[in-house]
C-alpha cells in the first residue's frame, strides 16, 4: 500500500481550518517543513508521529491510512461469523472452525469487541453439549462476556444464561440484581427526553421513542410469557397456556394494527409455534395445523426480511400502525427463526401425522435436506 502521510496531514489541517504555520508552531517545526510533508517531499521523523496524531486527535494508524483497511478486515471477519450463526448454527454443530477463525482474528485485532462477542457466542454454544466439568468452553465464554460487560451492558443477557447453564445460580442472581429496573431502562427514559409539557401533545421525536418503548416492552412480554409457559408443566399442557399465549398474540395484532410487523414476524412465529406445540400435547390436531401454518407464514416473511437486510435492499423498517409510524430501525434483538423449531413441534406426533406435514409440498423449504 502506498503511504501518503503528507496528503493525510494536509487533509486534517484543512478539516480543522488551520494554516501550515499553526501546525508548525504546535509541533515545534518550521512552516517549510510542514509544506514539504504535505507535498510528499519528505516524511516527518518517526518520533514526531505521536505528536502529530495527538494534535489532530486521530490515531497513528489513521495517519498512514490503515484504519480503512483495518475496518474492512474486521467487517469481513464479523460478517463471516454472523453468517455462520444466522444460517448454519445449531447447538449440535461443531464450532471448531469458527472458534479458530475468531481466535486468529483477535490475534490480528486484540480486544476488538465484536470479534470477542462472537467468540464468546461460539464458545458458549460449543460448550452446550460438553459433559466435562468444569466446562472449559463455558468458562472462557463467561470470562469474555465479563470483560465486555465493562463497556457493553447488552451482553448481560447471554452472560446470565451462561451462568445458569454452568449452575452458577448465585452469581447469576447477583449480577442480575445489579442491573437497573425496567422503570428506568433506556427505552422508557428516552420517552421523557423530548416531552413538551407545555404543548400537551407528543412531537415526532417523542412519538418515535414512545413507539420504540412499546415495541421493546411488547417483545420482552412475548419472550418472557413463552418462557413462563414452556417452563411450567401445568401451563405447557393446558388450554390455560394457549389462552395466555393467544392474549399476548392479540396484543401484537392490536399494536401493529394487523399491518406490517417488520422483523417482529419472528415473535409471532415463535408464539404460534408455542401454541401449536401445546395443541399437539392436547391432541388437538386442527388447532395444531392452524397455528403451525400461521407460524410458517410468519417464518417466510422473517426469512424474506432478513434476506433483504443482508442484501441491503431495505434501508429502514417502516410500520404502518398509528402507534408505530414514527419508529424506524430498532436495536431490539429478535430470535432468528430456524426450520428445526418446526421439527420440535411435530416431533411428538404419530408417524402418520408427522409424515403428512413433512410431505406437504407447502412446507418443502422447512424439511428439504
Amino acid at each position: 500500500m502506498q503511504v501518503n502521510i503528507g496528503d493525510k496531514i494536509r487533509e486534517l489541517r484543512k478539516r480543522d481550518g488551520r494554516k501550515q504555520e499553526d501546525v508548525a508552531n504546535a509541533l515545534g517545526v518550521t512552516a517549510q517543513a510542514v509544506s514539504r510533508w504535505e507535498s510528499n517531499g519528505c516524511y516527518p521523523d518517526m518520533s514526531m508521529l505521536p505528536a502529530i496524531a495527538n494534535y489532530f486527535h486521530v490515531s497513528i494508524d489513521s495517519l498512514f491510512g490503515y484504519n480503512n483497511d483495518r475496518d474492512l478486515k474486521i467487517k469481513k471477519y464479523v460478517e463471516e461469523a454472523n453468517d455462520f450463526f444466522l444460517y448454519h448454527d445449531t447447538y449440535q454443530e461443531d464450532k471448531t472452525r469458527i472458534i479458530q477463525m475468531l481466535r486468529n482474528a483477535l490475534e490480528e485485532f486484540p480486544g476488538e469487541p465484536e470479534l470477542m462477542r462472537f467468540l464468546a457466542m461460539a464458545l458458549a454454544s460449543q460448550g452446550y453439549n460438553e459433559a466435562e466439568k468444569p466446562n472449559k468452553f463455558q468458562e472462557e465464554a463467561a470470562g469474555i462476556y465479563e470483560e465486555l460487560l465493562k463497556e457493553n451492558s447488552s451482553v448481560i443477557l447471554p452472560l446470565l444464561d451462561l451462568y445458569s447453564l454452568m449452575g452458577e445460580y448465585e452469581k447469576s442472581e447477583h449480577k442480575a440484581k445489579e442491573q437497573p429496573s425496567i422503570r428506568i431502562c433506556r427505552e422508557i427514559m428516552l420517552t421523557y427526553a423530548f416531552a413538551d409539557k407545555k404543548c400537551g401533545l407528543a412531537n415526532d421525536k417523542e412519538k418515535k421513542y414512545l413507539g420504540e418503548s412499546i415495541l421493546a416492552l411488547l417483545h420482552e412480554l412475548g419472550c418472557i410469557t413463552q418462557k413462563a409457559i414452556v417452563r411450567n408443566d401445568k401451563l405447557y399442557c393446558s388450554e390455560e397456556g394457549i389462552s395466555i399465549l393467544l392474549a399476548v398474540r392479540k396484543l401484537y395484532e392490536v399494536v401493529f394494527d394487523e399491518k406490517c410487523y417488520g422483523k417482529f414476524h419472528s415473535d409471532l412465529c415463535m408464539l404460534d409455534l408455542a401454541i401449536a406445540e401445546i395443541a399437539a400435547r392436547l391432541h388437538d390436531r386442527d388447532r395444531l395445523l392452524e397455528y403451525f401454518d400461521s407460524a410458517y407464514a410468519h417464518y417466510l416473511e422473517h426469512v424474506r426480511i432478513m434476506s433483504d437486510r443482508k442484501n441491503k435492499d431495505r434501508e429502514k423498517d417502516c410500520y404502518e400502525s398509528t402507534l408505530l409510524k414514527e419508529v424506524g430501525n430498532t436495536e431490539i434483538f429478535v430470535v432468528v427463526c430456524r426450520p428445526e423449531y418446526f421439527l420440535y413441534v411435530i416431533d411428538g406426533l404419530s408417524e402418520s401425522d408427522k409424515a403428512g406435514i413433512m410431505n406437504n409440498p407447502k412446507y418443502e423449504s422447512l424439511f428439504a435436506k
